[in-house]
């Protein structure tokens, strides 16, 4: 029976291969379309909705969902903004790793599309001209 630092070795050998792999297939790749989601941001430093600290874990009046909502906003405009300025404003986030290798991809003519959930702004500023396809999550 091997020991768990044996087992622990062979995970990374394993991880090790899959990146290698993915490596591999986005040189040989030359029309990349790439979805992503919360989890692209969050190295930002922006939270996503669902995690410990996300908005959907947080208690507010109204769920967070309604609050960002058109309809809500033309009744409650005031708590409309005061939600937005304190939760979804990150004036200090900043493109990270996977932007700016996405930037790259870009760059290079390999990636045609960026299609998130995400209205936090960084992908349009990451890219030389490729506009991100911002979208809700009914896409």
């Amino acid at each position: 029976m091997e020991n768990s630092s044996n087992m622990g070795n062979a995970e990374n050998v394993k991880s090790d291969d899959k990146i290698a792999e993915l490596r591999k297939i986005v040189s040989e790749s030359d029309n990349i379309v790439f979805f992503g989601g919360a989890g692209v941001s969050t190295e930002s430093g922006i939270p996503d909705f669902r995690s410990v600290d996300g908005l959907y874990n947080q208690k507010y009046k109204y769920p967070p969902e309604t609050i960002i909502s058109h309809s809500f906003y033309l009744r409650n405009p005031e708590e409309f903004y005061r939600f937005y300025k304190d939760k979804m404003i990150f004036k200090d986030a900043k493109p990270n790793k996977a932007h700016l290798k996405l930037a790259e991809l870009e760059r290079e003519g390999k990636l045609k599309a960026v299609i998130t959930q995400n209205i936090d702004g960084l992908h349009p500023v990451s890219y030389t001209h490729l506009r991100a396809h911002e979208t809700r999550s009914n896409l």
